[in-house]
């Protein structure tokens, strides 16, 4: 009897085992197909051009009028492989008079991936080479969102005659002991081995949503996004980011010199003054929260507390910037993506000031 049950058991295990390997190589062929017919749509729409930065390539996308005013350089917060997509929503207003540029660093968007540890220095001489080696000239406006603000304050700080100003969309605070949650170094592996089977792309296409309600992306914006969102989530260069996340603010904190560069620093995450906003930003999330199937509001807020946040936090670090204008736009992280046309008429009229047309 014990002999009948162990072959039964062991002829289940093999039937399993073989289903799942088939399973694995199913979805590992499907990866490879769907991914090769994303990458064809986006390069006949124009968003691939890899560029050499030495042992591998960075993906340059651009719009707009190449001898404008200004150039823009769009800077990716952490985990936002889209940016080339979402940024037509806030800058296409400014694209007849403006030069717009979205430099992917490793492991974003359609650029190349690499075990090359990518640390602050290595990313800002990554997105100079770039630029350079596709004939786009300094200076350069940056646009940095969230941890990306970590890549342009140390930019700036560096080669400050490089950059003509920044627009920081709810940029990271630095003050040298960022306590950013970061990535499990575990986690991420096992992120990858799945990603390169096919594993990730399933899920996401289970589970990734084509548009949060109020977002208002075009038919084709919406496919694009959904491409790049599939094509990238788990590889080397992006797990480097998000497990050294702390280290990459601390060290652009301690080179952070103060100038006389023009910024203006649009805070979303504490934008909120009054409870007309909160209650506003709450209807929100809700409907965000519902749409991706949570059970309830994530966000918090207290004026009280945001409030006392900005003057004994933030400001600080906005005077230690130099030269640097604090505009309150109330909303989410992604301020860009709820309130486009409101970020896109700050930028207007910091540009104005620059040109000093400002009416």
């Amino acid at each position: 009897m014990r002999a009948k049950k162990s072959r039964r058991g062991k002829k289940v295990f093999l039937i399993t085992a073989c289903v799942f390997v088939l399973f694995l190589s199913m979805t590992f062929f499907m990866n490879r197909i769907l991914s090769a017919k994303e990458m064809q749509m986006l390069r006949d729409a124009g968003y691939y051009d890899p560029v050499s930065v030495g042992e591998y390539s960075l993906n340059v996308y651009e719009f707009g009028n190449k001898n404008g005013r200004h150039t823009f350089v769009g800077i990716s917060g952490r985990g936002v492989v889209d940016l080339s997509v979402r940024m037509h929503r806030f800058m296409d207003g400014l694209a007849d008079e403006n030069r717009i540029v979205l430099v992917d660093r490793a492991g974003y968007g359609l650029s190349d991936d690499t075990k090359i540890p990518q640390t602050l220095e290595t990313v800002v001489d990554n997105y100079r080479t770039a630029l350079k080696n596709s004939g786009i000239e300094a200076p350069y406006i940056l646009l940095p969102h969230s941890l990306g603000s970590a890549y342009a304050t140390y930019w700036e700080s560096i080669y400050p005659e490089e950059i003509e100003g920044i627009v920081f969309l709810d940029g990271t605070r630095l003050n040298g002991k960022c306590d950013l949650s970061e990535g499990d170094a575990m986690m991420n592996k096992i992120g990858i081995a799945a990603s390169r089977m096919g594993m990730i792309r399933l899920a996401k296409s289970l589970l990734l949503k084509s548009e949060i309600p109020g977002m208002n992306y075009t038919d084709e914006q919406r496919k694009y996004s959904e491409a790049l969102n599939l094509h990238n989530r788990f590889n080397h260069a992006l797990s480097y980011e998000e497990e050294h996340s702390n280290e990459i603010c601390d060290a652009a904190f301690n080179e952070m010199k103060q100038n006389d560069v023009p910024k203006v620093y649009i805070s979303s995450s504490f934008g909120f003054q009054t409870k007309e906003e909160i209650d506003e930003m709450l209807e929100w999330d809700k409907r965000e929260c519902e749409f991706k199937g949570m059970k309830q509001p994530r966000f918090v807020a207290d004026a009280d507390y945001i409030k006392n946040y900005l003057d004994t936090e933030f400001k600080p670090y906005i005077d230690k910037l130099g030269n640097c204008e604090l505009v309150l736009l109330p909303g989410i992280h992604c301020i860009y993506d709820q309130r486009p046309d409101d970020v896109a008429r700050i930028i207007k009229d910091f540009i104005d000031r620059l040109d000093g047309t400002e009416e």
